[in-house]
């Protein structure tokens, strides 16, 4: 009878989502979950409700209640990613994300997320494998060749974007976004071909004119010049600080953790050093992402320093 009582809510609120009565859904899910706290059901239909009525920070909150009663549910994880990176907090994402495939590694959506936590991050290569792995294993979702393909573009990689979309339309006749981007890529294209001089090269007057030498000494008083020369000190120790240990991860550490890995794939095991590395290389690709990004932001500030005192710089 209590399974029952608990289990009537759920449909009712189940069906309600489904007819779009969000309002009604949340409503009574809030109820249920005051009586019902610890059920994984209540918990999940909450996150959706508060997912559709865009109160995002409130189904992160369910989301995150879901995974502690059920860690081994993938679509939790999922949810929970999906939520993080609307809410911006991609590094959050990343982690339960990777705790969805470790559960579920046949998972597309879980792959597709990842690849957007990943492309925000700004680790590109990172999100194109992602998003490959998610049309392997799903070769109709559409938003996956979308993505995808509007990386390529980003990335001045036409041909491939071209051939990418071209296969998307084929598998997924209905998007008419992934039929637009396609037009998008091969305007692109044919204006990159066009622009291209006799000999093959693109000229860009405005990108050689930025790169001609300057020879003139810059005017700079003494305190300016004593202000340059520590600011650009204590700059350059941030970045040797931030890239000695990134050279010792990608050196050592990745490569020997990708080896075990690699060893566990090939005998199929799923026991042994293999959960362990696995955890031990997720903590060392987001040590290693925290590096890269100290040493971007630094080399930017070492950009806009120079700026300051050299407008042709």
């Amino acid at each position: 009878m209590a399974a029952e009582q608990i289990s009537t809510p759920n449909l009712l609120a189940r069906r309600l989502l489904q007819e779009r009565k969000v309002d009604e859904a949340l409503a009574l899910l809030e109820e249920t979950v005051q009586s019902s706290p610890d059920d994984p059901e209540t918990q999940e239909l909450l996150g959706m409700a508060c997912f559709m009525s865009r109160r995002f920070e409130a189904a992160k909150v369910a989301f995150e209640k879901l995974t502690q009663l059920d860690p081994k549910y993938a679509t939790g994880w999922i949810n929970l990613g999906a939520v993080r990176n609307i809410l911006n907090d991609h590094h959050g994402a990343t982690k339960a994300l990777r705790k969805a495939i470790k559960w579920d590694k046949k998972s597309a959506s879980a792959y597709y997320n990842l690849g957007i936590a990943q492309k925000a991050l700004k680790m590109n290569s990172m999100a194109i494998s992602a998003y490959k792995e998610a049309l392997k294993i799903d070769p109709c979702m559409a938003e996956a060749y979308s993505n995808l393909g509007n990386m390529y573009i980003q990335m001045n990689n036409l041909g491939q974007a071209v051939r990418l979309l071209e296969e998307g339309v084929a598998r997924c006749p209905q998007s008419r976004k992934v039929a637009a981007i396609l037009q998008k890529a091969r305007r692109a294209k044919e204006g990159s071909r066009r622009s291209e001089s006799p000999l093959g090269r693109l000229v860009d007057e405005k990108e050689l004119a930025k790169k001609q030498i300057r020879t003139a000494p810059r005017d700079l008083d003494a305190a300016q010049r004593v202000h340059e020369r520590e600011t650009l000190h204590d700059l350059g120790k941030t970045i040797r600080r931030a890239t000695r240990p990134l050279v010792e991860h990608l050196d050592k550490d990745l490569q020997q953790q990708l080896h075990i890995l690699d060893l566990a794939a090939a005998q199929k095991d799923a026991r042994g050093e293999a959960p362990a590395t696995y955890d031990r290389m997720s903590k060392t690709l987001d040590e290693m992402d925290q590096l890269r990004l100290v040493t971007k932001t630094a080399i930017a500030e070492v950009r806009a320093h120079l700026r300051t005192t050299d407008p042709g710089f």
